[in-house]
């Protein structure tokens, strides 16, 4: 598994100014621990398109290919896809889970399709996805506008 730095937003929401992705204003890195860091690794999968890792070739799944792709006014074969990207990134996140000691909050139970809307007029979709760990949390996901192309 890649190794990867995870960021964890600036709380209470009012310290956060602009826009920044990095900032170098505390003393020490804070660990991202429970269930945002079950959704980080989950998400990342998920996200990365397979093939893009020279390391790790079987890495990610084919969601992170569907942009640019012609899928496009079948919607059915389009959430098969996604569904098969879901079941490809809890196999490779369970697969991660054993190789490491996890508290049962960061441990994957399942990743389920919650809903799958196509954008009336467009050429795009919106995606819930209801993360479950093993601490028997619901954790819902939504990817909202993913274009096809």
């Amino acid at each position: 598994m890649p190794h990867d730095i995870h960021f964890q937003p600036i709380m209470p929401p009012e310290d956060q100014h602009g826009f920044k992705s990095f900032t170098f204003g505390f003393t020490a890195a804070l660990k991202i621990n429970g269930p945002q860091a079950l959704v980080n690794r989950w998400v990342k999968t998920f996200m990365t398109p397979k093939g893009s890792d020279l390391l790790h070739p079987d890495y990610g799944t084919d969601f992170g290919n569907l942009a640019g792709s012609n899928i496009v006014n079948d919607f059915t074969t389009l959430q098969d896809t996604v569904i098969m990207a879901i079941d490809d990134a809890n196999d490779q996140v369970r697969r991660q889970d054993e190789s490491a000691v996890l508290d049962s909050s960061e441990a994957l139970d399942s990743a389920t399709l919650g809903q799958f809307i196509p954008i009336t007029g467009g050429d795009g979709f919106n995606l819930w996805v209801v993360i479950n760990n093993k601490a028997g949390q619901n954790l819902p996901l939504k990817l909202t506008l993913m274009a096809t192309r």
